[in-house]
C-alpha cells in the first residue's frame, strides 16, 4: 500500500522553514556560522529543509524566503527577538528589526546587575557572533549592508569599555584584532566594501582616542606594536586584492598612526616593489603610491622611493614599453611633483641646511 504525500499548505511550509532555521540559529548562537544561500531551484523538502555540518549552514533560497515571511509575521505580532535573526539574514536593511535588537541590548545593559557583568558580556558576544555570521559569510548583499555595519559600530561603543575593564591586559587588543579580521573577511566577500572599511576606521579611531587619554592601562605598552602588526596584515590583504581601492585607502589612513617612519616606509616600499615587479596597472595601486609619496607621512624617507619610481620610468622608456603602466608611472610622478609643491616640501638641500 503506497502512501501519497502532498506538499503542505504555504502557511505550514513557512512555519516549518522558520522552525528549522530558527532552531539551528539558537543552537549555534554562541558561534560564528558560515552561511550560504543555495540556488532557488532546489525543491522544498520538508524532511531536509536546511543543510548543515557543524557551523557551516546551507539554506535553499525557497526555505529562506518562507522562513522570512513567517518571521516577519511573528515579529509584527509578538516582536520576538529571535525572529529578527531571520529577518536580517534575508533583508539586512530591515531597520525596524535592527533597532529592536539595539533596544534589547540596552535593556540587558540597564538590568545587567541581575545577571552580572559576565551576563551582559555574553549578550554582546552573541550579538557580535550574529553580525559576524551575516557580514563575513558569502552573502554578497548582506556583507555590505550599511544597516548592519552601522549596528556593529553602535555595538562597538558598548563592547570596547567592557574589554578595557577585563583582567587580561591584552583583551582590548585581542578584541580589536578580531574585529579587523572580520573586516578583512567581509572585504573578501564583497569587493570595495566601503562600509566594512569605514567601520575599521571607526574602530581604530576609538582605540587611538583611548590610547591618548590620561587613564593608565597595561595594553598601552603594546599599542604601537599592535598598530604595526595591523598595518602589515592590511598590506598583505591589499597585495592579494590589488583592485580594492577601499582596502588601500584604509591602509593610507592607518600609516600615519605608526610611530616609526621606517616602518611606514617599509610598507610603502613593499607595495611599490610589488607593483613594479609584477608590472601591475591597477589604478587603485597607483593612487595609493602617488598619494603616499606626495604626502608628508614618510618625511625624508620618501626621496629614495621617488628615485626608485623614476628609475622604473626610465627602464620603461628604454624598453619602449607600450603598455598602460608607463603612462601610469609618468602620471604618478607628475602628480607627486605638483602636490609636493602644494605641501611645501623642503628640498634635500634645505633639509641639510636646516640640520646644520
Amino acid at each position: 500500500m503506497s502512501i501519497e504525500t502532498r506538499a503542505p499548505p504555504w502557511a505550514d511550509r513557512q512555519d516549518q522553514a522558520y522552525e528549522a532555521l530558527n532552531d539551528y540559529l539558537t543552537q549555534h548562537q554562541d558561534e560564528v556560522i558560515d552561511i550560504s544561500v543555495l540556488p532557488p531551484g532546489i525543491p522544498f523538502d520538508p524532511d531536509r529543509l536546511i543543510l548543515h555540518e557543524g557551523s557551516i549552514l546551507g539554506v535553499p533560497k525557497t526555505v529562506l524566503v518562507s522562513a522570512f515571511l513567517q518571521a516577519k509575521r511573528m515579529f509584527e505580532q509578538n516582536q520576538a527577538l529571535e525572529t529578527t535573526r531571520i529577518i536580517l539574514l534575508f533583508d539586512p536593511e530591515y531597520l525596524t528589526a535592527a533597532n529592536f535588537r539595539k533596544r534589547k541590548v540596552l535593556e540587558q545593559k540597564e538590568g545587567k546587575s541581575c545577571a552580572g557583568l559576565e551576563g551582559f558580556k555574553q549578550v554582546l558576544d552573541r550579538e557580535t557572533a550574529f553580525l559576524n555570521s551575516i557580514l563575513t559569510s558569502p552573502l554578497f548583499r548582506q556583507s555590505k549592508s550599511p544597516t548592519l555595519w552601522h549596528h556593529r559600530s553602535w555595538l562597538l561603543d558598548l563592547s570596547l569599555p567592557i574589554h578595557i575593564t577585563e583582567d587580561s591586559p591584552e583583551a582590548v587588543l585581542s578584541f580589536t584584532r578580531a574585529e579587523l579580521d572580520a573586516v578583512l573577511k567581509a572585504g573578501e566577500q564583497h569587493p570595495k566594501n566601503y562600509y566594512a572599511w569605514q567601520y575599521a576606521r571607526t574602530l581604530f579611531n576609538k582605540l587611538g582616542s583611548m590610547f591618548v587619554d590620561e587613564a593608565k592601562h597595561s595594553w598601552k605598552s603594546s599599542y604601537h606594536a599592535f598598530l604595526t602588526t595591523s598595518a602589515l596584515l592590511v598590506k598583505a590583504w591589499c597585495c592579494k586584492h590589488v583592485s580594492d581601492t577601499s582596502g588601500l585607502s584604509f591602509l593610507l589612513f592607518l600609516l600615519p598612526s605608526l610611530d616609526s617612519i621606517a616602518r611606514r616606509r617599509r610598507i610603502v616600499k613593499d607595495i611599490l616593489e610589488y607593483t613594479v615587479k609584477l608590472q601591475l596597472e591597477q589604478e587603485s595601486l597607483w593612487t595609493f603610491l602617488r598619494t603616499a609619496l606626495a604626502d608628508t607621512l614618510l618625511e625624508a624617507e620618501r626621496d629614495p622611493l621617488i628615485q626608485q619610481l623614476s628609475k622604473y620610468q626610465s627602464e620603461m622608456i628604454i624598453k619602449q614599453r607600450t603598455g598602460d603602466d608607463q603612462p601610469r608611472v609618468t602620471d604618478a610622478l607628475k602628480w607627486i611633483e605638483i602636490y609636493k609643491k602644494l605641501l611645501q616640501w623642503p628640498s634635500p638641500e634645505d633639509r641639510e641646511t636646516k640640520e646644520k
